[in-house]
């Protein structure tokens, strides 16, 4: 069963997905399997193994990854049992409603990174980059720490290897690549061991557990709070905003929404539509403006 295994995610890799996750619960079951003496997925011991796991949830996202596994392996090998779907109760996922950051408030923190020590090192003008640039391309964090020198080109960001396992071209907003370009004059003088964009003011990669305690510290002296039940924004919250900005500005015609949210889409590095269109339910403001258009249109009125 070993070897099914690490056949499956090789086949599931080639179609662009990390599993991370998926090959650590896999490998989990592996074990209590050969403990077992089992070389098939049987359902009396993925129940017992997957309520091992840390909470509801962990449970049954245990059960169903390896149920997907059994469902492949079955095609060629029936001695593998089905896992029932149900044998867990539904477990509700909430998902936080995003932290959209009003313009003004973004200039707030942008300011506040000239506080930032020590004094003479590029750290205030790194950070002051580093959250214009999420605000305004919707960058996530982790493809904004791998950006290199060589990333930068004339056409924009070449986003390289993606949460998808895709690259894809990112054009800049004119402002936006004069500001790049200012930090990129200072970043070039430097003398560090790597070519990665954005450095510590230690002359390292920056990591991400850095940047983000940076920018909460910020928004807590800009007097900025997290949305919901969250107490402080999250950097992901940037790029919420950029895309709910970005499709503010779109069309209320049908056909330019669709043209505008299939841009908005690729731009971010969603592998499908529906990712983006979750902004347009999520967000209060969108659907405020929704529902208006379509009173208008209701009543006869343009929208």
């Amino acid at each position: 069963m070993s070897s099914a295994v690490e056949e499956y995610l090789i086949l599931r890799r080639s179609t662009g997905y990390k599993l991370q996750e998926t090959a650590d619960v896999l490998r989990s079951y592996l074990k209590i399997a050969a403990e077992r003496g089992e070389d098939y997925v049987k359902v009396a011991t993925a129940i017992e193994w997957a309520r091992r796991g840390t909470s509801p949830a962990r449970c049954a996202r245990r059960l169903r990854v390896l149920g997907l596994f059994a469902e492949h392996v079955r095609v060629e090998d029936t001695r593998h049992q089905v896992i029932p779907r149900d044998s867990f109760p539904p477990v509700r996922v909430l998902r936080y409603p995003p932290r959209i950051f009003s313009t003004s408030e973004i200039v707030q923190v942008l300011q506040l990174t000239d506080t930032l020590g020590p004094p003479g090192s590029i750290r205030a003008l790194t950070y002051r980059t580093i959250f214009g640039l999420l605000f305004a391309t919707g960058l996530r964090r982790a493809e904004l720490l791998r950006l290199c020198f060589a990333d930068v080109q004339p056409a924009g960001l070449l986003i390289r290897e993606t949460k998808f396992a895709k690259s894809r071209q990112l054009p800049l907003h004119p402002s936006t690549a004069a500001a790049l370009e200012r930090y990129l004059e200072v970043r070039r003088a430097l003398v560090a061991e790597t070519d990665s964009l954005f450095l510590s003011f230690r002359r390292r990669p920056l990591d991400g557990s850095s940047l983000l305690v940076t920018f909460q510290t910020l928004c807590e002296q800009a007097g900025i709070k997290g949305a919901g039940a969250r107490r402080k924004p999250r950097l992901h919250d940037l790029r919420h905003s950029f895309a709910v900005h970005a499709l503010e500005r779109c069309s209320a015609e049908r056909e330019g929404v669709e043209r505008h949210m299939l841009a908005l889409s690729t731009y971010l590095g969603h592998s499908k539509p529906s990712d983006t269109y979750w902004y347009l339910e999520q967000t209060p403001e969108l659907m405020r403006g929704i529902a208006n258009a379509c009173d208008k249109a209701s009543s006869g009125g343009a929208p």
